[in-house]
């Protein structure tokens, strides 16, 4: 046997004839295999691209500053900053009188009283039930109390 003193590749030879699951594995992962030196590679000729980019657009920034109040509001590091525009409103066309705006106060704290969760977990219904127990015995106990009086002045007939 002659040794050869070239050296190999160590590549896996995986045979041809793969057949069901071990065939799905390795179509798997062939799919999913990834070439780091190359990703490297791409990844820094993006990057490169890019700041080339971006320094470009701010030299053109720098120069054409004459008008601050462009279209595309972009700030330092590139982003597009969005603000909503103003639209006609309702409330705009209402004319603003005390009743009015009043009017329109309540309506928008009704609105939200609507959207709070209340008593959203099961201790606060408890405790809300026997608060309510609690204020009807106070009130009985009042009402009792009155009874009494108006028996004592004799005004209470309550048949």
């Amino acid at each position: 046997m002659k040794i050869s003193k070239t050296k190999k590749k160590t590549e896996k030879i995986i045979p041809s004839n793969l057949n069901g699951i071990s065939k799905w594995i390795k179509e798997y992962r062939d799919r999913f295999s990834i070439d780091i030196d190359k990703l490297k590679q791409t990844s820094h000729q993006f990057l490169a691209s890019n700041n080339f980019k971006s320094n470009e657009k701010s030299q053109n920034n720098n120069n054409n500053n004459l008008n601050d109040n462009d279209d595309d509001d972009d700030d330092d590091s590139g982003w597009t900053v969005v603000s909503r525009s103003l639209k006609k409103t309702r409330q705009r066309m209402i004319p603003s009188t005390d009743k009015t705006l009043n009017r329109l106060r309540a309506k928008h704290k009704r609105s939200n009283q609507k959207k709070e969760l209340v008593n959203f977990y099961k201790f606060q219904m408890t405790d809300k039930k026997i608060d309510q127990l609690e204020q009807l015995k106070v009130k009985f106990e009042l009402d009792k109390q009155r009874i009494i009086q108006m028996r004592q002045q004799r005004k209470f007939k309550p048949f």
